[in-house]
């Protein structure tokens, strides 16, 4: 078992590592009016995402149903093998928003809508833009890969209660495995297991200014351990909790940047710098948290009167009323 801290990465073991190489500004496929044969995935990713003459490995994706709207039936009209995640009493609570498991090729619509984005759009199929889950290369064998998984969603806290990893949203995956890059048994854990071997993983971010793909693998290559952990829980570090929890917190600044500027964009100065916003809205999280304000709601909310009004427009009140507001101990709904 790891042993993260709160701070830091862990230490560098002898084993397996994980190399992570940083796509940037990825320029995902339009509509393609006119062309044909349609592409599947952006030119530039062609041989990464499907490798000339592979045949040891196939391309997976873990979908959030949350993200795309019935995607059970997408998956059921494709015809191409597909299973939920979650069995059992998780199924019946959570089904309907449950991950996916997908074997996607070349040939498949599916694969080129998670690389198609188009502007402005808001129809169901413009699906790339919600980060819907992540890809991987990995072993044929589809039950193998299914219950290596499977593993991963119910997990534990150092103090013993459940916490349930949503691993398939590619910012928090990203943060998680670079917090654990250099730390063996977790990468062993993650990706080199025997008969499910993850080869390769790409992680699609949607970020404020660009598209990253994050591309991760294990080295040494092909090394493989039996799976061990006889159905128990992994137990998730405080460090390691610390980074999924900062990626999502970082996610969540720039989802609402993003609203703000598609709502109130045609408001604001033309001539503002691009990360204007975005800036603003990170610095009020960073003062309305530690305050007590901590739903994104009323964080929204307030990021807007952050915007229009300026830095830190709770000081900018004569009578110092909303300063004290924002300060005082009162429940957060009562203060908003």
């Amino acid at each position: 078992m790891a042993n993260g801290s709160s701070s830091g990465s862990p230490a560098k073991r002898s084993g397996p590592r994980l190399e992570q190489t940083l796509h940037k500004n990825v320029q995902l496929l339009d509509i393609q009016r006119g062309v044909h044969p349609r592409r599947t995935v952006p030119e530039a990713l062609q041989d990464l995402i499907f490798p000339p003459g592979e045949t040891d490995t196939v391309l997976y994706a873990i979908l959030d149903a949350a993200k795309i709207d019935d995607l059970q039936a997408v998956l059921e009209d494709a015809i191409i093998p597909h299973r939920r995640l979650f069995t059992g009493d998780e199924e019946e609570g959570f089904g309907d928003v449950a991950p996916w498991l997908v074997v996607l090729s070349e040939v498949d619509t599916l694969t080129r809508l998670l690389f198609t984005h188009l502007e402005g759009e808001d129809t169901p199929w413009n699906i790339a833009r919600f980060e819907p889950g992540i890809l991987f290369r990995a072993s044929p064998d589809f039950d193998a890969v299914w219950n290596h998984w499977r593993g991963f969603y119910r997990m534990k806290l150092e103090s013993g209660s459940s916490y349930y990893f949503r691993f398939w949203e590619p910012a928090c995956m990203a943060a998680y495995l670079n917090y654990i890059k250099n730390d063996a048994d977790r990468v062993t854990q993650w990706f080199c297991r025997e008969g499910a071997g993850i080869d390769q993983m790409f992680l699609l971010e949607n970020r404020p200014l660009q598209w990253l793909l994050t591309e991760i693998e294990a080295v040494p290559k092909k090394y493989t351990q039996p799976c061990s952990r006889d159905g128990k829980p992994l137990t998730l570090t405080a460090g390691e909790v610390g980074a999924i929890s900062q990626a999502r917190l970082e996610r969540d600044i720039e989802e609402v940047a993003r609203r703000i500027e598609k709502t109130f964009g045609a408001h604001l100065d033309e001539d503002r710098p691009k990360d204007m916003v975005f800036q603003r809205v990170q610095g009020l999280f960073g003062r309305m948290m530690p305050a007590g304000i901590k739903q994104l709601d009323h964080l929204y909310l307030l990021a807007c009167w952050e915007v229009f009004y300026g830095p830190r427009f709770e000081e900018k009140d004569p009578q110092d009323e909303l300063r004290k507001i924002c300060l005082s101990p009162a429940q957060e709904a009562k203060k908003v």
